[in-house]
């Protein structure tokens, strides 16, 4: 099956690259909020201004993504019986599909692949990760979405 500490080395790899992009457009803004060529010609010339909040957010990101690495680097791979934080999960839904979740402590959405498996990071404090949380093989979780409610089983627990 598969090896937790390589999911984790590619959970590093994408939120890295996350923050090197993000790093990227942040000195791409600052560069044009403060290129001379667009100070505001009048009120209506709000490019340089929204180049500088555009900085500021891409700024606030990196700081969201190192966090993020950090948490994930400084995490300790266990092995249980019941979904704990860093749990890879296997779950089958009402149509017979399969899909994988890893529990960590941030980047809940984030997807990347390893041996050849999709698995989508979600977080103890998303609605399905409260579900899972403790639950074991064999457990059923019905999770409301709007109107529906979904229905997964847990195949297996890693």
């Amino acid at each position: 099956m598969l090896d937790k500490t390589e999911l984790l080395k590619s959970i590093v790899l994408e939120l890295k690259e996350a923050r090197d992009k993000a790093a990227q457009a942040a000195d791409s803004a600052k560069e044009t909020a403060t290129n001379k060529e667009n100070v505001a010609e009048n009120r209506y010339d709000t490019l340089g201004l929204e180049a500088a909040y555009l900085a500021h957010g891409q700024s606030d990101r990196i700081l969201q993504l190192e966090e993020a690495l950090r948490l994930f680097e400084q995490m300790e791979i266990s092995q249980t019986r019941e979904v704990t934080m860093g749990s890879l999960v296997e779950l089958e839904n009402e149509r017979g599909e399969n899909s994988f979740v890893f529990v960590g402590p941030s980047s809940g959405g984030l997807k990347v692949t390893c041996g050849n498996l999709p698995i989508q990071v979600i977080t103890p404090v998303a609605p399905l990760g409260q579900m899972l949380m403790g639950a074991q093989v064999g457990d059923e979780v019905t999770l409301g979405i709007g109107k529906q409610t979904r229905t997964f089983l847990v195949v297996a627990v890693y």
